[in-house]
């Protein structure tokens, strides 16, 4: 009886401890470029290839630098309906242009929330990236988490390593997008899109974790897309942890 006991109590501590999968959120600096953009924009190609570029090659040497596109709706209405448009995003940029006292424009790259520079400025950009690389890392918090995909949506769990007040955005992205511009400024263009920008959801979040359900576009697999969880200070937008999935 007393090794059933035994055997029972040991099973019983074992039960309650936390799932070892669980590791907690790394802090590290990291860098999140947020490319507001058109494909009825003649300018804005060359800054769609240079966030590809530079995004690339910092995940090819393990760099936590992170790349979204955004693309506003402004231009429709001169001769090219950009598919992955969305008023959304003309409403995110100008918040960021109220917060950084700075015009609306094409391509703009604002960069962890708190800088903007010209898209096609990568001299600019690559030096801004390194000044933030210098930071130390107790300048940022750690995200984590993992997600749960179906044929018809993406959930999201995340945690922080530290509770708030901050604003916790996740972004679904089209990894990779082709498209034949038949008409406006690139008419007769076909167009390269990375990190295409499809589902975005924004959670004012005092707390250490929680979760948040996408949708997937209609025609785009599972397999086509990542998610990137990234936390702002409320007080003045800066990115202060990003962690893709």
């Amino acid at each position: 009886m007393h090794y059933v006991l035994i055997l029972l109590t040991a099973f019983g501590l074992t039960a309650s401890l936390p799932p070892r999968n669980l590791t907690k959120p790394a802090i590290q600096p990291v860098v999140v470029l947020e490319l507001f953009t058109s494909q009825g924009c003649s300018s804005c190609p060359p800054a769609d290839k240079a966030l590809q570029e530079i995004t690339q090659q910092a995940t090819k040497s393990g760099q936590a630098v992170y790349g979204l596109s955004f693309h506003v709706d402004y231009w429709n209405r001169l001769g090219w309906q950009d598919p992955f448009s969305a008023k959304q995003y003309t409403d995110r940029q100008r918040q960021y242009d109220h917060l950084l006292k700075t015009q609306t424009y094409t391509p703009q790259l604002v960069i962890n929330g708190s800088q903007n520079v010209i898209g096609g400025q990568r001299g600019r950009i690559e030096q801004a990236i390194q000044t933030i690389q210098k930071q130390p890392a107790s300048a940022f918090i750690g995200v984590n988490g993992n997600l749960v995909r179906d044929v018809k949506q993406v959930t999201v769990t995340y945690t922080l390593s530290t509770a708030g007040p901050y604003r916790v955005n996740v972004a679904l992205v089209q990894k990779e997008a082709r498209t034949f511009v038949q008409h406006g400024e690139n008419g007769g263009r076909t167009l390269v899109n990375t990190n295409v920008v499809r589902q975005f959801k924004t959670i004012d979040n005092s707390g250490t974790s929680g979760n948040v359900t996408l949708s997937l576009p209609t025609n785009l697999p599972a397999d086509q897309t990542a998610v990137l969880v990234y936390v702002q200070r409320k007080d003045n937008g800066q990115v202060i942890g990003a962690k893709q999935l």
